[in-house]
């Protein structure tokens, strides 16, 4: 295990020399000048350093974004209540203030009014809906004394029909046979009496006028019989079906009744729900308001839920949209509902928001190592990981509107204990996507692209001549690999030479492309922001040299 520890320190050892070694030479550069060249009189020394002797070394791929510092963690704490209201006290912004502490407090008294207004209207619906209650519970009464009052129509309508059929009908039969009975007996006697008395008359025991009695009480006895007779007949076949009639429709009508007040009672018990209900629900909506409103008052002190640091809203916002011009919160500004009042970002744990060109954004995975540079703190580094990598791709803005980049958030290792770390400091973020051990390679300001073919500058006699290479996808911001067209121990130019310094060894029409400048080769991608400054420094330098 120690000698292959070792054995990765001493790379790691070659690879930082290396690094060492071609940040001077770029440094050498820059102090003889770019722009001196053999045919124009430079010494041969000079020459010397603008050229890179290929080797196999070992470095990092990385890529290099930029962005700024946010809170891992932050608490956006916005105005909960639904009116307009004014700030009366509000606390410092960048205070560092404790979970539970009073950050600002809003003017309450509109709300004080709302809520005695609408106390009295809770109390107006609980009124009512006691009123409503007891409509409720008077219709149940009423409905129950309907329906039993119906039942017993019903039942009486029943009986009669019972009583009439089982003992009226066959009292009133017997009673008519009774009466032509008694009136063919009586019959049968006055006969017997007028037949006598006509045999006395005869004799001259009675008088005529007894007889003629006798005669007239016969002749009754006579029609009493037709009469009772008559009587039965006109019963049977008239009074009889009659009352059969009217006590069934008594039945049937007083069963209907009770059909009716079942209706009736469902639909007046049905109202009086529907009115208590109702009279519920706007009880409950004027508690629930009741409700809101003090809860409203109680948001009119706002408190801290967790620990942080104090941004008020407006500098948020504006940090977010630089075209905003909001006025700074103070004492007696208004505040919209909804407002974000104050942002409580956790700076104990801080994270950095950086951008990557979408070329490269693929190769970056979650786990990553990154070094940190943060501007405000004289490039100060930290290390850190990748923690995630945003899913769309967001626009360079109107500067770039062609350029998409991608989001990367950055965990930083290091505890921010001493609070020195703090949101929207400008950051460098070098993401390691990973290393190449012992691999030919040179500068990327070496390598030039005409359309798809890369090529390099190496020196022959006093010019340079164009040689074609094949490069690898491994790359960093400082080297790329070389797959084939150059060997180590090969010198390549670290700049781009002018027209009549190359050799004119290509053919008739790449000639006259390159000597005579009209088609200039471009640089393969990868330079960094720090390659680019030195090169630029380096051309200063050359102007003044040759002043």
């Amino acid at each position: 295990m120690s000698g292959s520890s070792g054995g990765r320190s001493r790379k790691r050892g070659r690879r930082a020399i290396t690094a060492i070694v071609a940040l001077g030479l770029v440094g050498g550069l820059a102090a003889i000048g770019l722009m001196a060249m053999p045919s124009s009189g430079t010494s041969d020394k000079e020459a010397t350093l603008e050229l890179y002797e290929v080797s196999e070394i070992s470095f990092d791929i990385s890529v290099t974004a930029s962005g700024e510092l946010e809170a891992k963690n932050q608490q956006e704490i916005r105005s909960d209540v639904e009116s307009e209201v004014t700030i009366e006290e509000i606390v410092a912004e960048g205070s560092q203030v404790e979970q539970g502490d009073v950050l600002v407090r809003l003017s309450p008294d509109a709300i004080e009014q709302r809520i005695d207004e609408e106390l009295l209207k809770v109390e107006s619906a609980r009124s009512e809906l006691i009123a409503a209650e007891q409509a409720f519970e008077i219709q149940v009464s009423e409905n129950d004394a309907a329906l039993r009052k119906a039942k017993l129509a019903v039942e009486l309508a029943e009986l009669e029909l019972q009583k009439w059929t089982e003992g009226d009908l066959a009292k009133k039969l017997a009673q008519l046979e009774v009466n032509i009975e008694k009136a063919e007996r009586q019959l049968i006697l006055n006969k017997e009496k007028y037949d006598k008395s006509a045999r006395l008359l005869e004799k001259g025991f009675v008088s005529k006028d007894d007889h003629e009695q006798d005669h007239i009480h016969y002749l009754e006895s006579l029609a009493n019989v037709k009469i009772a007779k008559l009587e039965k007949d006109v019963y049977e076949r008239f009074e009889r079906q009659k009352d059969y009639k009217k006590l069934t429709s008594d039945v049937e009508e007083a069963k209907a009744e009770l059909e009716r007040v079942e209706r009736q009672n469902l639909s007046r018990i049905a109202s009086k729900e529907a009115d208590r209900t109702n009279k519920g629900r706007q009880l409950s909506i004027r508690e629930d308001r009741l409700a809101d409103l003090r809860a409203e008052l109680e948001a009119t002190t706002v408190r801290a839920p967790t620990d942080g640091l104090v941004v008020y809203g407006t500098t948020v916002e504006r940090a977010r949209n630089p075209w905003r011009n909001d006025s700074q919160l103070q004492v007696g500004q208004s505040v919209r509902p909804n407002q974000l009042l104050i942002a409580l970002p956790d700076t104990s744990s801080m994270i950095a928001s950086v951008r990557v060109h979408e070329s490269y954004a693929q190769r970056i995975r979650p786990g990553m190592p990154v070094l940190l540079r943060v501007n405000a703190m004289q490039n100060k580094t930290f290390n850190g990981v990748v923690e995630s990598i945003g899913v769309l791709a967001e626009s360079g803005g109107w500067r770039d509107p062609n350029r998409r980049e991608y989001t990367v958030r950055v965990a930083i290792n290091e505890e921010n204990s001493d609070r020195q770390l703090k949101p929207s400091m400008r950051c460098e973020a070098e993401i390691v996507l990973g290393s190449v051990e012992d691999a030919l390679a040179v500068p990327v300001q070496a390598v030039f692209r005409d359309g798809p073919k890369a090529f390099v500058y190496s020196p022959k006699g006093r010019k340079y001549e164009k040689k074609p290479v094949e490069l690898t996808r491994r790359r960093s911001t400082s080297y790329v690999e070389i797959a084939s067209g150059v060997s180590s121990g090969d010198r390549v130019l670290l700049r781009e030479p002018s027209p009549g310094e190359v050799l004119d060894t290509a053919g008739p029409g790449e000639e006259t492309q390159v000597a005579g400048g009209e088609k200039n080769p471009k640089r393969v991608e990868g330079d960094s922001p720090a390659v680019r400054q030195v090169r630029s420094d380096a051309k200063k330098s050359a102007s003044a040299a040759g002043r």
